[in-house]
């Protein structure tokens, strides 16, 4: 069963978030309510009841609500629930239990969403130390109420508030990073695992919508000296979504903005879509000197 928000102790303070404002290390202030993170140049950030923090500044969004939306978040965490993307997180997990560390490590999932997969790595192991990072605020609000012993900030994956070196493990499910940012924070011969869909994923969604589909660009790495490719991993497999499933499938989706009013009424009547999903996993190795 998860268990409340007790991250262990940190070995120093270089172990705490980085301040937006001035970089220096954020302390938690536990006896304050509500609890409040705070810098030695003054700078404070309260903790959100839930038990995450927004380090994303007004100043660095781009919109009002960056990242996907609440009816986007929604649809997937219903969607994920459903275990249609199991064989996805199960890979997932077999990699990192399987990992020189196995479970004793520090993980973060960049642009973790609603905490599906964190969710999933915790009920492999309680050992794991975990991060969660997203910059939709709505979605790691979701990811904190899974009550799943992971530190979760609101912020951006192209402005890490980690000091270097902090961490063992990297995930991307479907979503961009820098690769910069991500060695910066990645230990030397750390691993970065990126997930991106094949070329046939949802296929059977998009037949449906386009009158000629393209295949996927995937989640590709930005070219970059400071990984090494160390394996290719492929999944592919049919699944059947029946019932409102298949509207969730849709709405978690960029293809929802893709698809017609009349498309959506067709896809939110149908009884049962039989599509291919497929995911490739690349798994990197950080080349920072060691």
């Amino acid at each position: 069963m998860s268990k409340a928000f007790t991250y262990p102790a940190l070995r120093s303070t270089r172990d705490n978030f980085k301040c937006p404002s001035c970089g220096l290390a954020l302390t938690l202030n536990a006896e304050s309510q509500p609890k409040t993170y705070s810098c030695t140049n003054g700078h404070s950030f309260d903790m959100a009841k839930e038990g995450y923090l927004n380090l994303l500044l007004a100043q660095h969004k781009r919109s009002r609500n960056p990242g996907d939306s609440d009816d986007m978040i929604r649809s997937r965490q219903r969607f994920l629930a459903t275990g249609h993307y199991s064989s996805l997180s199960e890979t997932l997990v077999d990699l990192v239990s399987n990992s020189t560390m196995g479970f004793d490590q520090t993980l973060i999932d960049l642009g973790c969403g609603e905490g599906h997969y964190l969710q999933q790595l915790r009920n492999a192991s309680p050992d794991l130390k975990l991060l969660g990072l997203d910059i939709s605020k709505f979605a790691v609000r979701s990811a904190a109420k899974r009550k799943m012993d992971a530190r979760l900030v609101v912020d951006s994956a192209f402005n890490i508030p980690l000091f270097e070196n902090r961490v063992d493990t990297a995930i991307s499910v479907f979503s961009p990073i820098s690769s910069e940012e991500t060695a910066r924070i990645l230990k030397p011969g750390g691993t970065l695992i990126m997930v991106g869909p094949g070329e046939e994923h949802l296929s059977g969604l998009t037949e449906i919508i386009y009158d000629k589909t393209v295949p996927h660009a995937g989640n590709p790495l930005e070219a970059t000296a400071q990984f090494a490719l160390q394996e290719t991993l492929e999944i592919k497999r049919d699944i059947s979504v029946e019932g409102s499933d298949i509207l969730d499938l849709l709405t978690m989706t960029p293809y929802y903005w893709h698809s017609r009013p009349e498309q959506q009424v067709m896809l939110e009547k149908l009884k049962k879509l039989e599509t291919r999903i497929h995911f490739y996993l690349k798994i990197y190795k950080n080349k920072g000197s060691e």
